[in-house]
């Protein structure tokens, strides 16, 4: 039998690189959302930020159990559930008619569905399928991400001025049932040895030994200082970009740009994110994770403060969203890594759920608090200091962020494996 002569790994990355950038998106763009769905059933932007968070929260708190059925139902099936849930939710998204049809339909519903086809699936399966270039495959998902966000954006944003905002959820359920059931049915698969072939497409490992390779649990893993060092730099980070996601345009819009330009800025940032994230995976792959990761952070409190402080100059606006892009991305795929080389490779779905869930606690701690801020003080600007200060901390942990062998409490030792 002939040796493909791609490895089937990168059709995999190709596949979860598609279903990436369409629900990142769905998340970066509930912005351009704001104005008319509050203005439509009578909420406040603090009202509209508690659903957000909720929503953001769940998210999260489903990633967990998204590992969980990874691991008892297969990758699958979890995909085709997540996006038949995914699809339910947009399209009666579309119709709701009051804040609790809107917090159950979008708070919950679509925060369920993302979670079974979102990064934990896809980052999960895929640190299956490579170690030498796990870096750079992850990195393409990452960029993915941020490419869903500088189309997806403007495209919703353009949707909602020519067809209002109901209509642009139902186009976007048909467009995700287009893309996200054949991704599913056809191409998602389990591990490399379930269909014959080795990690980077070299010698397969017995099957057998595949499937009883040792797995740490998410409670090991909780034992150790590493754990609580990505976790809580990942904290950060949905902190900082739900403030983006959520506030960002309605911001940019206060501070006198059109909707059409605020939106064209998220698109230009994430457009300039992906080339950069590839090349932040090179690097990472070469000279470790721990540098590229703490770097990520650090340089993207600049950018923070570019886009709150710059007002009336649309052209700097524009440059720091372009150079800003490289930040934007690769903490997610430096941290799913870093799993994966602590923990081993069959770990990473239940072991990165719960450092999701954190993530996610932080995007809805950052949503919620930045529209309460908002409301109490008519501006961003606490909200932007207080995610530059948690930033400038995460850069000095995610230099640091420990090997897996020391335990923060003392239970069952925790598990390493490659």
């Amino acid at each position: 039998m002939r040796k493909p002569t791609v490895f089937y790994g990168w059709w995999l990355v190709a596949g979860f690189s598609f279903m990436t950038m369409t629900s990142t998106g769905i998340r970066h763009a509930v912005g351009p959302f704001l104005k008319p769905i509050t203005a439509d059933l009578g909420l406040d932007r603090a009202t509209f930020s508690v659903v957000i968070a909720v929503s953001l929260f769940l998210f999260g708190l489903f990633g967990p159990l998204a590992g969980i059925i990874l691991d008892r139902i297969g990758a699958r099936a979890t995909a085709t559930l997540g996006a038949v849930s995914l699809i339910v939710s947009l399209l009666l998204t579309g119709v709701v008619r009051s804040f609790w049809e809107f917090f159950l339909v979008y708070g919950v519903l679509l925060s369920f569905g993302l979670a079974l086809c979102g990064p934990v699936l896809a980052s999960g399966v895929t640190a299956r399928w490579f170690n030498k270039r796990r870096g750079t495959a992850l990195s393409i998902l990452a960029s993915a991400s941020m490419v869903g966000m500088s189309i997806l954006v403007p495209v919703v944003t353009w949707l909602i001025l020519n067809t209002g905002w109901r209509w642009a959820y139902t186009i976007i359920g048909f467009g995700v049932c287009a893309i996200y059931l054949p991704i599913a049915l056809f191409v998602v698969r389990e591990s490399p040895e379930a269909m014959g072939i080795g990690v980077d497409g070299g010698k397969p490992e017995p099957q057998a030994a595949a499937a009883t390779a040792k797995r740490v649990t998410a409670s090991d893993a909780m034992q150790t200082l590493a754990f609580w060092q990505l976790a809580g730099s990942f904290f950060t980070c949905g902190f900082s970009m739900s403030l983006l996601s959520a506030h960002g345009i309605p911001m940019l819009t206060d501070h006198g740009y059109t909707p059409m330009f605020a939106s064209w800025v998220m698109g230009v940032l994430g457009a300039s994110a992906v080339g950069g994230t590839l090349l932040l995976g090179v690097i990472a792959d070469r000279i470790g994770r721990r540098p590229v990761l703490a770097g990520i952070y650090a340089t993207r409190i600049l950018i923070f403060a570019g886009f709150f402080l710059i007002r009336d100059n649309p052209a700097a606006i524009i440059g720091v969203a372009i150079l800003g892009g490289i930040t934007m991305s690769g903490t997610g795929s430096m941290t799913s890594a870093l799993t994966a080389d602590i923990w081993g490779r069959f770990s990473v779905s239940r072991v990165l759920g719960v450092i999701f869930l954190v993530h996610q606690t932080g995007s809805a701690i950052g949503s919620w608090l930045a529209g309460a801020l908002f409301e109490a003080t008519g501006g961003y600007g606490p909200a932007f200091v207080l995610a530059c200060l948690f930033l400038a901390g995460a850069a000095i942990v995610a230099l640091r962020v420990d090997k897996g062998t020391r335990r923060v409490w003392s239970a069952t030792p925790a598990s390493a494996t490659s």
